[in-house]
């Protein structure tokens, strides 16, 4: 099942996250300001009938501010040691060890973002070792590189058992070996399933 095996899902080899594995950083979700709201000022009485004292001046009234809009992209920001996204609303986001954080979805569906040092290696090798070290029945297809964010990742898919699927997307930033991991249920519309792919890898930022 997928949610079972997401912590496990086409990492890379366990010698090399035991050696050079890298704390997560605190997730940076950008939550939207208060809205600053100035209240209108009531023009003050001119004084009652009688008074002996000078009339108050009656004060200009002040605009009310209008509720400031957040230009945060729509979704759940997930943050770690080289790389944030954004994942499509409804995400409940969750740590799942060191390196690794998730947003999951109600439908079983899921979006892993890893990462850790870079140990060196092409592309090509680095898409190999994540497919050999797949702890799952099959071991999922090496297909052609792709290009998101003007970036060069490896692109990895196959079976996660029961019918579930996954597409794996990674890359070296120089500093760090990230990727992302796309947990698609079986029945999914593979359209929908490749809308969330193209929305979030469209969100990456590397850094490092």
């Amino acid at each position: 099942m997928l949610s079972r095996a997401r912590t496990v899902l086409l990492s890379l080899t366990a010698a090399a996250v035991a050696l050079t594995g890298v704390a997560c950083s605190d997730s940076g979700a950008g939550d939207d300001p208060d809205p600053s709201s100035t209240a209108a000022a009531s023009p003050t009485d001119a004084g009652s009938a009688g008074s002996t004292s000078a009339p108050a001046e009656p004060s200009e009234p002040s605009e009310p501010s209008e509720p400031s809009e957040s230009e945060a992209p729509d979704g759940t920001e997930l943050r770690i040691e080289g790389i944030s996204l954004v994942a499509p609303p409804g995400a409940k986001p969750q740590e799942l060890g060191e390196g690794l954080i998730s947003a999951d979805y109600a439908d079983g569906s899921f979006v892993n973002a890893g990462s850790i040092p870079d140990y060196g290696g092409s592309l090509r090798e680095l898409a190999q070792t994540a497919a050999e070290t797949s702890r799952f029945p099959t071991r999922p297809t090496v297909l052609a590189p792709v290009e998101y964010v003007g970036q060069r990742w490896w692109h990895l898919a196959g079976p996660a058992g029961l019918g579930d699927r996954v597409e794996s997307f990674g890359t070296s930033t120089g500093e760090y070996v990230v990727y992302v991991e796309f947990g698609i249920p079986q029945g999914s519309d593979r359209a929908d399933a490749q809308e969330r792919i193209e929305s979030v890898m469209a969100s990456v930022e590397l850094s490092g």
